[in-house]
């Protein structure tokens, strides 16, 4: 039985004008650069070795819409006759772009059977097939057990975690515990043409924590220090593969678990990674040592506002003053640290914007991102509790202090605001960061805000009309592309 895995990114439409800061400097000149900074994602990869340990043949196809290389390879595939063809949604917001792939695989494969997957597709009911199944929560198990149904004649709609289209009409079955984090298969990097100089790894799923902005809405789920480090050695190992980034919502959340993660990295030596994290649990003793004596570059922290009263509401849990010393402690220790804000919640204005903007510049951040508000997920608790009003979807809303559209415009105002700002951190695409891997320790510092800086520079010369500093600014980048 042969599988197609198919995985494409975009940026969301909803802030494509806020990313347009880090996009405009790539794409004019570099058409090629997001795909090439693109890694294979987790999701699929864990997929495809769910799928061959229960002897089905899965091939993937990373980006194939933005890589004609990659597009001739899935054509190809189609045209063979796959028995299904899945798409995962994870970074796919566009139905008309999902609509696309499915007509494709329609074309060029009639009989296959079409399967969506990802939050995506199950928060927005427009990305699903309108014939075909949605499979809701991780799929390592659920994929290959409902491709085993089809094969063999049963109705899906006896399995659990699922939504049966036909003609249009959704029929959602009953929802099951997913299985836990620790029963995830071992990523297979060979089902790529190339294998990846970096990757992810997951060391739990979900979150421990529920900020009213948060789409997660899984149960947390840990994997034993011990696995995951089998994977990161096997990763190593059997690929080379030393520079990953932890995909987790906290790394650092249980000061115990990471500090013996942390361990058998330190006794291995060689490794360069990046990873989330919350200030409260950076506060804990020995953590951010730990983490970068184990290979650590880069610490993202969820700041999220630099209003005590916005960060209340949102039920954070940690205040102003937490999120200080936790840059401190990570910078002591030698950690790079980025802050993400989000702009927006129910209660902003453009008082504790101001707030958000003084924290941040004068933070100690090395690097920022302001994260446009969004509702994602129709879950979120915010919109659950009607927080201030608030009201909308995915393409837009509204609350009593502010709308999506203005919050927008906010946004890319503080953007434009802390980039004229030398002496301020360097704005950062958590997007593009997450992905960089040149160097490791110090000269992966330098690396990311020479790159980043670049970026700054020519937004510099945007905004005063001076083609000499973007011409500068397009050479350094093409040192790094």
């Amino acid at each position: 039985m042969k599988v197609l895995l198919i995985s494409q990114e975009e940026t969301h439409p909803f802030y494509a004008g806020v990313h347009s800061y880090f996009t405009a400097p790539l794409l004019e000149p570099f058409p090629l650069a997001l795909a090439k900074l693109s890694a294979p994602p987790l999701g699929i990869t864990l997929l495809a070795a769910a799928l061959k340990a229960r002897c089905i043949s899965p091939q993937v196809f990373h980006n194939p819409f933005s890589s004609e290389e990659e597009r001739g390879r899935l054509l190809a595939a189609l045209s063979a006759g796959p028995f299904a063809v899945c798409l995962s949604t994870t970074h796919l917001f566009r139905p008309e772009l999902a609509a696309e792939i499915y007509a494709l695989a329609r074309r060029l494969a009639p009989e296959a059977r079409i399967i969506a997957g990802g939050p995506g597709a199950e928060w927005n009911g427009a990305l699903r097939p309108s014939d075909g199944i949605t499979v809701f929560g991780p799929a390592e198990a659920a994929l290959p057990t409902l491709l085993e149904a089809l094969a063999a004649g049963k109705d899906p709609e006896t399995l659990p975690n699922l939504c049966v289209t036909r003609a249009g009409a959704h029929k959602e079955t009953p929802r099951a515990a997913p299985p836990p984090a620790q029963e995830a298969p071992f990523p297979d990097w060979d089902v790529f043409p190339t294998v990846p100089a970096r990757v992810a790894v997951q060391g739990s799923r979900g979150c421990a924590r529920r900020c009213g902005f948060c789409s997660y809405n899984s149960p947390y789920s840990e994997r034993t220090p011990a696995t995951v480090l089998a994977e990161i050695r096997r990763n190593r190992d059997r690929w080379g593969i030393r520079r990953f980034r932890f995909t987790d919502s906290d790394l650092a959340c249980g000061a115990q678990r990471v500090l013996e993660l942390c361990r058998g990295l330190e006794a291995d030596g060689g490794y360069g990674w990046t990873c989330f994290a919350r200030a409260d649990s950076l506060l804990a003793a020995g953590v951010p040592e730990a983490m970068r004596r184990a290979g650590c570059m880069w610490v993202f922290l969820g700041i999220e506002s630099g209003s005590a009263a916005i960060l209340e509401r949102m039920g954070k849990g940690c205040g102003p003053q937490t999120m200080l010393a936790a840059i401190a402690a990570a910078k002591k220790a030698g950690l790079g640290v980025h802050g993400n804000f989000v702009v927006g919640y129910p209660g902003e204005t453009k008082d504790t914007m101001e707030e958000t903007y003084a924290f941040a510049a004068g933070s100690g951040l090395d690097t920022v991102y302001f994260s446009p508000f969004q509702i994602r997920s129709p879950g979120i608790p915010a919109l659950a509790a009607r927080d201030g009003g608030l009201a909308g979807d995915v393409s837009g809303w509204s609350h009593s202090t502010m709308s999506s559209s203005e919050m927008l415009e906010y946004t890319s105002a503080l953007t434009e605001r802390i980039s004229a700002d030398p002496a301020a951190p360097l704005p950062t695409s958590e997007a593009l960061f997450s992905l960089f891997s040149e160097g490791t320790g110090a000269e992966f510092g330098a690396n990311v805000k020479d790159f980043f800086g670049a970026i700054r520079d020519w937004n510099a010369g945007r905004r005063a009309g001076n083609e000499k500093l973007k011409e500068t600014a397009r050479a350094k980048l093409a040192t790094h592309l």
